[in-house]
């Protein structure tokens, strides 16, 4: 046997001892499971390579192989499980079936957005305009809501402002009336004792009236909604740029062009035809394995893989017959 064949071998998991003792019909099963097997390795270290590359962001491309390698392995053991049963199985045959209709819905996702790569971007820009569409109407209803707030509250306090204003002008200041008493000694009396007298002092004097305080403040009140009414004034006319910058540098993911995959192979009947072939196609190649294993008859090659099963059972068996005996 050649170095391809013991490569062969290894790969699936086939004595090459036994095989050597085989007819031409077990070399011709052996070649359609390899061929099988190496379509999967191929294909799903294309997927692997890819996925690396377009969504996980690696850039280095021994990390990319590395990857696609980790499928392959994948893949690789998976067939295996099929390739190395004994007899039927009908319970793995199903579980291959419905694993083979995941990988392949997987396998078309992939594909189908390298396939529909420009109508995906299409797609993408769209969905991206209405979001930043929806972001900007957001945003100005909040900054339209403090707006209104902050003029609310500042012609309130305009309102405030010209009373306090004209009661100034009518009464710039107040008029204050400071009154003190003083007790002084006039005189004593017949016992010696002093006598008081108390004076009372007025004092009147003028100042400015205290509401002018609350008149700055209030002021001062005004210039700061004034300055907030700018800046909001200011945010909205870049709120338009600041959220096409935001969208427009988040990373391209996974789920936002699987959604636009779905809605553009929901848009066209060409294209929802194109992935169904796809999706057959990528199904097909998933159970080529399956059905090469599963065939109706059986080489060779299986069958002394059987008989030497048997062998052992019956062995196993009538050791274990002997040894009851012999208690």
């Amino acid at each position: 046997m050649n170095i391809l064949t013991n490569i062969g071998c290894h790969l699936i998991g086939w004595n090459k001892d036994i095989l050597k003792e085989c007819g031409e019909a077990s070399h011709r099963q052996f070649l359609k499971l390899i061929s099988a097997v190496s379509i999967m390795m191929l294909l799903w270290g294309t997927i692997g390579y890819c996925l690396a590359e377009k969504y996980i962001n690696i850039e280095s491309d021994v990390i990319k192989v590395c990857v696609s390698l980790a499928f392959v392995f994948t893949v690789l053991c998976i067939e295996r499980i099929i390739i190395l049963n004994v007899g039927k199985a009908r319970l793995m045959s199903t579980m291959r079936v419905l694993l083979a209709l995941c990988m392949a819905f997987l396998g078309s996702c992939i594909f189908d957005q390298m396939f529909f790569a420009n109508d995906i971007k299409q797609m993408i820009q769209e969905h991206r305009e209405d979001v930043k569409l929806e972001m900007i109407n957001k945003q100005m209803s909040i900054y339209e809501n403090d707006e209104r707030r902050i003029e609310r509250d500042m012609d309130s306090l305009s309102l405030s402002t010209i009373a306090i204003n004209e009661r100034l002008q009518k009464n710039p200041t107040i008029d204050i009336t400071d009154v003190t008493t003083d007790t002084k000694i006039v005189g004593r009396d017949e016992n010696g004792k002093p006598i008081y007298e108390k004076s009372t002092i007025v004092n009147r004097r003028k100042m400015p009236n205290p509401q002018v305080a609350q008149l700055n403040a209030n002021n001062e009140q005004i210039l700061l909604y004034q300055k907030q009414l700018e800046e909001i004034r200011q945010d909205k006319k870049d709120i338009s740029i600041k959220i096409n910058e935001e969208v427009d540098s988040r990373p391209l993911g996974f789920i936002e062009e699987l959604e636009a995959t779905v809605k553009v192979v929901s848009n066209s009947c060409a294209s929802l035809v194109f992935y169904v072939i796809l999706f057959c196609f990528l199904t097909f190649l998933e159970l080529l394995v399956l059905t090469t294993k599963m065939g109706e008859s059986k080489c060779d090659y299986e069958l002394i893989v059987e008989h030497q099963l048997s062998l052992k059972k019956s062995l196993l068996a009538q050791t274990e017959k002997g040894i009851m005996i012999g208690k």
